[in-house]
């Protein structure tokens, strides 16, 4: 009995042995499929351009070479755009796989980063391989280069500055259109150590690759280099991608003398009705003028002394951008009559409504104004003024250095401001004749047209006279919040345009005084002396 125990024990000990060494075996032949089995990808890291294209190869084996079909998915990582992969579901009986990676069309930055990570799964195992990758853009070469009217001129003067912006693209030199070139200004006078920034702007290219701006300088003291420059930045946000690229073009500013340009005085509304009034406007400016060295231009050679400009509405319906074409061809032509050239800089000196008139040319120069639009209302497009196709108005800001506006409704009249009175303006008739003269009347479409604050190319002066006449309230326009009342005709701040010099000249009416509507300009001295100040 006891040999037979002993004999089951032997067996049942050579029975677990056997068992012990076949799951030994088992779970060694498992945990070596499981080391030797292989996912591998080539390339392992790449560089190409946006909307091109790389192979991926996939390889997946066991050992001895063995090859292993599992599915594959991909999963892409970008920090913009990520392109997409086309790929077969798994790899093939060889164990290969091969997929195409598209990159983004279009990526924003110099090197946008990608990674791709492809996952296979084999016997509950999943399996794991990374390519990194860098997408750059396609940038085009671009060139640029600056045309200038002037090298050198006088302070005051305004030249035209054009650059001509062109790509490499599709294999030839194109305009580049509708970009934005940024205009950059230095300056530097003969004293100075150093250049510093006078300005920057911004202009869109046209059709033909050009973009144009306009650059004057006043008020030097010595002759001043002016660098130019306009840049290109470089573009990576549109469809098509550009380099960066500038160009510098060096100007000369030498200082403005007393008679470097012709002034031109424009009086007010039927300021001409009369030879005596004419001269008490401007007799005693002119003399001062002449005495200082200033060339005050004459608009009729065949008469002894300086003749002025005139001009009086005829018997038709003629508002201010009317008039304002009628006294700029006066002024071409006396231009030419005195020897300067049709676009001669000039300075303006300009009383009551001659102001909105001299404004006109300033801010609206090469429109074309031969009708009235009365159906046009402010907030709607365009202006009511519209012509027959032909320029109308022959003087732009361009030519305006300085702007005296003495006594100009910019901001309109009758003096004072109140709910009652504008209510009774809003019913007056005015007859068609008199077109100009509602166009000064508050919030007329004329002035809301106009706006209240200029252009950048022109130095305005502006004067207001305060003798404490009231109807209606006092006001304040130029927001400094003191009120004033009116020279009594015009309002006191009427003049004032935004962010532009405003003197207010406080005292009585002629002929206790000169503070009033016409003395601001006929006899005033403050008044002279301040136009002699900022002439140069």
């Amino acid at each position: 009995m006891k040999n037979i125990w002993k004999i089951f024990i032997g067996i049942t000990i050579i029975f677990l042995c056997i068992i012990f060494i076949l799951a030994y075996n088992w779970i060694k032949e498992s945990n070596e499929e499981e080391v030797n089995a292989s996912l591998e990808i080539f390339p392992s890291s790449f560089s190409i351009y946006e909307g091109d294209f790389i192979n991926l190869y996939i390889h997946f084996e066991v050992e001895k070479e063995t090859p292993i079909v599992a599915s594959v998915e991909w999963e892409i990582m970008a920090t913009g755009s990520t392109g997409k992969i086309i790929s077969p579901p798994k790899t093939d009986s060889f164990g290969n796989l091969t997929a195409i990676y598209y990159a983004p069309h279009d990526v924003d930055v110099m090197n946008q980063s990608v990674t791709i990570i492809a996952t296979a799964t084999w016997k509950g195992k999943t399996f794991t391989v990374m390519v990194n990758g860098i997408v750059h853009p396609i940038i085009h070469e671009t060139a640029i280069s600056i045309s200038s009217t002037k090298k050198k001129m006088i302070a005051g003067e305004t030249t035209h500055l054009k650059a001509k912006a062109i790509s490499f693209v599709n294999g030839r030199w194109q305009p580049l259109v509708n970009k934005t070139i940024r205009w950059t200004f230095f300056g530097k006078g003969e004293e100075e150590s150093g250049y510093k920034k006078l300005g920057e702007k911004r202009e869109k290219t046209d059709q033909l690759g050009i973009s144009e701006t306009l650059f004057f300088l006043s008020d030097v003291s010595s002759n001043t280099t002016v660098i130019a420059t306009a840049q290109f930045d470089m573009n990576l946000s549109d469809d098509i991608d550009y380099m960066e690229c500038s160009s510098s073009f060096y100007l000369t500013i030498v200082p403005e003398k007393p008679g470097d340009f012709p002034i031109v005085l424009v009086h007010g509304w039927s300021g001409s009705i009369t030879d005596w009034l004419l001269n008490v406007t401007w007799w005693n400016i002119t003399q001062k003028l002449l005495q200082h060295g200033y060339k005050v231009l004459d608009f009729d050679l065949s008469k002894p002394g300086i003749q002025w400009l005139t001009y009086e509405p005829n018997l038709e319906e003629h508002h201010i951008p009317w008039i304002a074409g009628e006294v700029s061809r006066k002024i071409r032509d006396a231009l030419v009559l005195n020897g300067y050239p049709p676009n001669q800089t000039i300075d303006i000196i300009a009383h009551s409504m001659g102001g909105l008139v001299s404004r006109f040319m300033a801010e609206h120069g090469g429109e074309d104004v031969d009708f009235w639009n009365e159906s046009w209302e402010p907030g709607n497009e365009g202006y009511p003024w519209y012509g027959d196709g032909d320029v109308d108005v022959f003087i732009t800001g361009e030519q305006i250095d300085d702007l005296f506006l003495i006594g100009t409704p910019c901001h309109g009249v009758p003096p004072g401001i109140n709910e009652s009175i504008l209510s009774i303006i809003g019913y007056l008739y005015f007859p068609w004749w008199v077109g100009q003269v509602q166009d000064m009347i508050y919030h007329s479409k004329f002035l809301e047209a106009m706006g209240y604050e200029g252009c950048d190319i022109v130095d305005y002066y502006c004067v207001g006279g305060d003798i404490g006449f009231i109807l209606g309230e006092p006001v304040d326009f130029d927001g400094d919040g003191v009120n004033h009342t009116s020279d009594g005709l015009c309002p006191t701040e009427s003049p004032y345009l935004q962010g532009k010099p405003l003197l207010i000249v406080q005292g009585e009416a002629w002929p206790k005084g000169d503070a009033d509507h016409m003395s601001l300009i006929a006899i005033n001295n403050e008044v002279h002396d301040y136009i002699l100040e900022h002439l140069v």
